[in-house]
């Protein structure tokens, strides 16, 4: 019988552990849609500025208008909007624990010491804080449209659904004693 009891406390164990191993690649898994969601939106929105930058331009060439200050505004915020991007895909490289070398975009592990496509050194480039960045995102993600509520509900289902399947494991272990 006291075997027994060992084999059920370790199944409650590993139960305790698989259910939190599961909370946590669930959560990252959320953190990382939701800023996927983010990254798509400000796409958009770089998408409709350029194409307002295009528009501007033509108009400026075709009808010798100066346009220089309308320009100038939307130029500065497609570059605002392409910095926001930047640090949104930093934050789901680090979520991916990848880096992204500087020289060419290209997503690397976060031990390399060189970029695989242009050979670029990571060694002397010391990594932002994730909670630093985390909060850049936030801002960042304030300053674009909003987000589709379908994806992000969605996401939280699923979140919510594999909490609760965890749970129901530990709860089976714990009966099961």
């Amino acid at each position: 019988m006291k075997n027994f009891d060992t084999i059920i406390g370790d199944v409650k164990v590993n139960a305790k552990a698989a259910a939190s191993v599961v909370s946590k690649k669930a959560a990252m898994l959320y953190d990382a849609s939701k800023h996927r969601i983010s990254a798509e939106t400000i796409k958009r929105s770089i998408g409709k500025k350029l194409i307002e930058l295009g528009k501007l331009t033509y108009k400026a060439t075709t009808q010798d208008i100066d346009l220089a200050e309308d320009i100038a505004k939307v130029v500065e915020e497609i570059t605002e909007l392409k910095q926001n991007l930047a640090i949104v895909e930093a934050h789901i490289a680090s979520i991916k624990n990848q880096k992204i070398c500087p020289e060419c975009e290209n997503k690397v592990t976060k031990e390399s010491s060189f970029c695989n496509i242009c050979g670029h050194k990571f060694e002397d480039e010391p990594e932002e804080p994730v909670k630093e960045i985390a909060e850049t995102v936030e801002e960042a993600a304030e300053t674009v449209e909003a987000k589709p509520d379908e994806i992000v509900v969605a996401a939280q289902e699923a979140v919510a659904e594999i909490s609760e399947d965890a749970e129901e494991a530990v709860k089976a272990a714990d009966e099961a004693e």
